[in-house]
């Protein structure tokens, strides 16, 4: 048989070993990858290479080789799994760098991380200055996770004592200009309420590249063609406007109606619809 011949058919056999074989080495993303991980992809990819252009004539021997370090692989990944000792050792141990808005040198120094190093990494997380974190930790795989002190971290509901609604994951109604009945379906839409928003807009569904309904069943479009501006959905103020007015006109009668009762229970309606208005306020402004 001719070599090239052999090649084709070694490198094609490999490759579909290949996708046999990477579901069984985990599904860790590149940014996530420690040296032990980069290393085995290393050897890993030389070992097919050598296999694939013939440089390992006896296909057996090579097929051995591979599956054996394919298996040690596994080993490995499994004793990492149940040990915490097995962890540290192939992986590697976080390291505390920053304690109490303080630079920990020793610990730097073990983590051969250089202060200019560090200083990069705190930067793309939007921290420019060390006496604003309070904890930071360098991860196994290099990276670095700091926790801002609590005086710099964003404002957030609970700080203001805010209750908020559990969000929903947006559900896309519309792909590459074909509707998506299933997800209409889940929000408990139908085609007819899809074809009148899209109407309010003045767009047909063949124009639309993506369409998604949030959970406060509002439509955003991305179109085709970009040069098209849409309004802005409105619905929202719309309603926080509506009960504003309807608090206005409840207060209004009361001021108006000469009958006792009706004028308290005006006083007690315009209340409770206050109070229903403030809670649903941070959700009808974002």
């Amino acid at each position: 048989m001719q070599e090239w011949l052999i090649i084709v058919l070694r490198t094609a056999g490999l490759f579909a070993l290949l996708l046999l074989a990477v579901p069984l080495l985990g599904r860790k993303p590149v940014s996530g990858m420690t040296w032990f991980d980069y290393i085995v992809g290393l050897v890993t990819a030389v070992m097919i290479a050598l296999i694939a252009l013939n440089v390992v004539q006896n296909l057996a021997y090579g097929l051995i080789g591979l599956f054996i370090w394919f298996l040690a692989v596994l080993l490995v990944q499994y004793l990492v799994q149940k040990s915490k000792w097995a962890h540290d050792h192939f992986y590697g141990k976080e390291i505390v760098v920053i304690k109490n808005g303080k630079v920990l040198e020793e610990n730097l120094q073990s983590a051969r991380l250089t202060g200019e190093e560090l200083l990069s990494q705190l930067r793309r997380k939007n921290i420019f200055q060390v006496a604003d974190v309070e904890f930071a930790v360098m991860e196994a795989n290099g990276d670095i996770t700091a926790l801002p002190k609590r005086e710099k971290q964003p404002l957030t509901p609970q700080d203001m004592r805010l209750n908020v609604s559990q969000a929903r994951e947006p559900q896309t109604v519309i792909l590459d200009g074909k509707i998506m009945d299933e997800p209409l379906t889940s929000l408990g839409l139908n085609r007819e309420w899809l074809f009148t928003e899209l109407k309010k807009i003045g767009v047909n569904p063949e124009n639309v590249f993506i369409g998604q309904v949030d959970s406060m069943g509002e439509l955003y479009l991305d179109l085709f063609d970009d040069a098209i501006q849409l309004p802005q959905p409105k619905a929202k103020a719309l309603l926080l406007a509506t009960l504003k007015k309807v608090e206005a006109d409840l207060l209004s009668h009361a001021l108006e109606t000469q009958n006792q009762e009706w004028k308290r229970k005006y006083h007690q309606f315009a209340k409770e619809l206050k109070e229903l208005t403030e809670q649903l306020e941070p959700h009808l402004t974002t």
